[in-house]
Protein backbone atom coordinates (compact mmCIF):
# COMPACT_ATOMS: atom_id res chain seq x y z
CA UNK A 1 0.00 0.00 0.00
CA UNK A 2 1.65 3.29 -1.06
CA UNK A 3 1.91 5.89 1.65
CA UNK A 4 2.43 9.63 1.30
CA UNK A 5 2.46 12.44 3.82
CA UNK A 6 1.77 16.04 2.81
CA UNK A 7 2.15 19.19 4.87
CA UNK A 8 0.18 22.15 3.68
CA UNK A 9 1.63 23.37 0.42
CA UNK A 10 0.29 25.59 -2.34
CA UNK A 11 2.00 23.39 -4.95
CA UNK A 12 0.02 20.66 -6.70
CA UNK A 13 0.78 17.05 -5.79
CA UNK A 14 0.37 14.63 -8.68
CA UNK A 15 -0.26 11.01 -7.73
CA UNK A 16 -0.67 7.69 -9.54
CA UNK A 17 -2.70 4.91 -7.89
CA UNK A 18 -4.12 1.61 -9.06
CA UNK A 19 -7.87 1.06 -9.18
CA UNK A 20 -9.20 -0.78 -6.09
CA UNK A 21 -5.83 -0.38 -4.36
CA UNK A 22 -5.73 0.83 -0.78
CA UNK A 23 -4.55 4.44 -0.74
CA UNK A 24 -2.80 5.75 2.37
CA UNK A 25 -2.04 9.46 2.49
CA UNK A 26 -1.85 11.95 5.35
CA UNK A 27 -2.22 15.72 5.44
CA UNK A 28 -1.00 18.16 8.06
CA UNK A 29 -1.50 21.89 8.57
CA UNK A 30 1.50 23.23 10.48
CA UNK A 31 3.12 26.47 11.53
CA UNK A 32 6.72 27.44 10.62
CA UNK A 33 8.00 25.33 13.55
CA UNK A 34 6.18 22.20 12.35
CA UNK A 35 3.57 22.31 15.14
CA UNK A 36 -0.03 21.42 14.32
CA UNK A 37 -2.38 24.33 13.70
CA UNK A 38 -5.78 23.47 15.18
CA UNK A 39 -8.44 22.61 12.62
CA UNK A 40 -11.21 22.33 15.22
CA UNK A 41 -14.50 23.48 13.71
CA UNK A 42 -13.52 22.44 10.16
CA UNK A 43 -15.00 19.63 8.08
CA UNK A 44 -12.74 17.86 5.54
CA UNK A 45 -13.82 16.71 2.07
CA UNK A 46 -11.60 15.05 -0.54
CA UNK A 47 -12.93 14.71 -4.08
CA UNK A 48 -11.85 13.48 -7.51
CA UNK A 49 -13.48 15.07 -10.59
CA UNK A 50 -12.72 14.69 -14.29
CA UNK A 51 -12.03 18.43 -14.22
CA UNK A 52 -12.36 21.13 -11.60
CA UNK A 53 -15.50 22.36 -13.38
CA UNK A 54 -17.19 18.93 -13.66
CA UNK A 55 -20.60 18.83 -11.97
CA UNK A 56 -20.28 15.23 -10.78
CA UNK A 57 -17.62 13.59 -8.65
CA UNK A 58 -15.76 10.39 -9.47
CA UNK A 59 -14.84 9.87 -5.81
CA UNK A 60 -15.88 11.74 -2.66
CA UNK A 61 -14.41 10.97 0.77
CA UNK A 62 -15.71 12.32 4.07
CA UNK A 63 -15.11 11.63 7.76
CA UNK A 64 -16.15 8.04 8.41
CA UNK A 65 -16.18 7.33 4.67
CA UNK A 66 -12.48 7.09 3.82
CA UNK A 67 -11.23 10.02 5.95
CA UNK A 68 -10.08 10.11 9.57
CA UNK A 69 -9.94 13.59 11.09
CA UNK A 70 -7.97 14.56 14.20
CA UNK A 71 -8.06 18.38 14.17
CA UNK A 72 -5.40 18.98 16.85
CA UNK A 73 -2.80 16.24 16.28
CA UNK A 74 -0.44 15.43 13.41
CA UNK A 75 -1.44 14.30 10.89
CA UNK A 76 -4.85 15.95 11.05
CA UNK A 77 -6.37 14.22 8.01
CA UNK A 78 -5.73 10.62 7.02
CA UNK A 79 -7.00 8.82 3.93
CA UNK A 80 -6.96 5.04 4.11
CA UNK A 81 -9.38 3.57 1.62
CA UNK A 82 -9.59 1.73 -1.68
CA UNK A 83 -9.81 3.89 -4.80
CA UNK A 84 -13.05 2.67 -6.34
CA UNK A 85 -13.50 5.05 -9.28
CA UNK A 86 -12.97 4.13 -12.92
CA UNK A 87 -9.48 4.30 -14.40
CA UNK A 88 -8.61 7.73 -15.76
CA UNK A 89 -7.10 11.10 -15.02
CA UNK A 90 -8.78 13.28 -12.39
CA UNK A 91 -8.26 16.56 -10.59
CA UNK A 92 -8.37 16.24 -6.80
CA UNK A 93 -8.35 18.46 -3.77
CA UNK A 94 -8.78 18.25 -0.02
CA UNK A 95 -10.89 21.11 1.28
CA UNK A 96 -11.56 21.95 4.92
CA UNK A 97 -14.69 24.01 5.40
CA UNK A 98 -15.31 25.94 8.65
CA UNK A 99 -18.71 26.67 10.14
CA UNK A 100 -18.02 30.27 9.07
CA UNK A 101 -15.10 31.98 7.34
CA UNK A 102 -12.68 30.93 4.63
CA UNK A 103 -11.96 27.35 3.59
CA UNK A 104 -8.48 25.83 3.72
CA UNK A 105 -7.10 23.59 0.97
CA UNK A 106 -4.56 21.07 2.29
CA UNK A 107 -3.82 19.44 -1.03
CA UNK A 108 -4.62 19.48 -4.72
CA UNK A 109 -3.33 18.12 -7.99
CA UNK A 110 -3.84 15.45 -10.60
CA UNK A 111 -4.42 11.79 -9.81
CA UNK A 112 -3.97 9.10 -12.42
CA UNK A 113 -5.99 5.99 -11.59
CA UNK A 114 -4.55 3.00 -13.47
CA UNK A 115 -6.75 -0.01 -14.25
CA UNK A 116 -6.21 -3.07 -12.12
CA UNK A 117 -4.98 -6.12 -14.00
CA UNK A 118 -5.67 -8.96 -11.56
CA UNK A 119 -9.33 -9.33 -10.67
Amino acid sequence: MPSLSISQTPDPVNITVRQNQEWAITFSYTDSNGAAISLAGYTPLLQFRTSALAKTTALSLTVGNGLTFNPNTLPQVQVDTAITCAPGKYEWDLKLTPSNGASIFLGRGIVQVDAEVSR
